[in-house]
């Protein structure tokens, strides 16, 4: 082992981001939609993801849902990603954010959510 090198493994690669993003069917999308696409690929790394974090009302702050919501967020930042970046909710909720439905907050507990969208189909 070297001295002062540091790996850190992450919880979700990046190509399995983007894999489900591209199989997201519509051009605007919120954690939910990714989420339902994201268990029909990798329903062993959905498992894995949930018994780390929880799901709501499990009485954690940080749940499944949030950590999902935080990557893509923090994707749409990387250089070439597939998603334009994501207005944060202190700066203008009213730009990349809506009010979610009596279902969704049943799933995502806010009542508002973050809507990301695909690069290409704004850039077209």
């Amino acid at each position: 082992m070297q001295s002062g090198v540091v790996v850190v493994k992450t919880l979700l690669q990046v190509e399995k981001i983007e894999q489900t993003i591209n199989r997201v069917s519509r051009s605007s999308f919120t954690v939910l939609d990714f989420i339902d696409v994201f268990k029909e690929l990798y329903l062993e790394d959905w498992k894995r993801l949930v018994k780390r974090f929880g799901r709501l009302r499990e009485k954690r702050r940080y749940t499944v849902t949030t950590y999902l919501s935080n990557r893509l967020d923090l994707y749409s930042r990387k250089p070439r990603s597939l998603l334009l970046p994501l207005t944060r909710y202190s700066e203008d909720r009213s730009k990349d954010y809506r009010r979610t439905t009596k279902e969704e907050r049943k799933r995502f507990g806010s009542p508002w959510i973050a809507v990301f969208r695909k690069r290409e189909a704004a850039e077209s």
